[in-house]
């Protein structure tokens, strides 16, 4: 029961710091321009809030396991192999949400859609791993604060939606 109740609590403060963060750096962003939304501004802090510490989390995932993996304290197999995927999803998760969030703030569609790819991808990844023994205390929280960021994603696409200004009659310019 202790440890139901320390992963309870750790999965509450990091929701609560995930929230903290978001609104102190949120506070600081300035609107770009008047035409995009502000679901673009929220998805793209989110992004930056969540990619920094995914990508950390890959990278101490990784040499975690590849220390292990040298060590020789576990047989190097399947389940070694599916350890390194973790670091490698982490990292890349993290990676293209940072690498995107400047797009995502300023509206555009193809970085939201990028990123609305990788952030399901990598939940159903999450989703996966979560009945194997093991992954019970890491993957809830992750999984929740990745979940969050989709809803966001989605809002920041139906946003920006097609706009008057790009819409090609098919004649050209005179």
């Amino acid at each position: 029961m202790n440890s139901v109740k320390l992963l309870r609590v750790l999965t509450y403060a990091s929701v609560s710091a995930l929230l903290l963060l978001v609104v102190l750096v949120y506070r600081r962003f300035k609107p770009s321009s008047l035409d995009v939304p502000y679901a673009c501004h929220a998805a793209s802090v989110l992004a930056l809030s969540l990619g920094i510490p995914t990508i950390l989390s890959g990278l101490v995932h990784s040499a975690a396991v590849a220390s292990l993996a040298l060590n020789g304290a576990e047989p190097y197999g399947p389940l070694t192999i599916l350890r390194f995927t973790t670091g490698a999803m982490l990292f890349y998760s993290g990676a293209m949400s940072i690498a995107l969030y400047r797009a995502i703030r300023v509206g555009r569609a193809w970085a939201i859609g990028i990123s609305m790819a990788t952030c399901l991808f990598f939940c159903l990844y999450l989703l996966f791993l979560f009945p194997l023994p093991g992954t019970g205390g890491t993957v809830p929280p992750m999984l929740g604060l990745w979940s969050v960021y989709l809803p966001v994603l989605v809002a920041a696409a139906l946003s920006t939606g097609p706009r008057v200004d790009t819409v090609h009659t098919g004649t050209a310019p005179q």
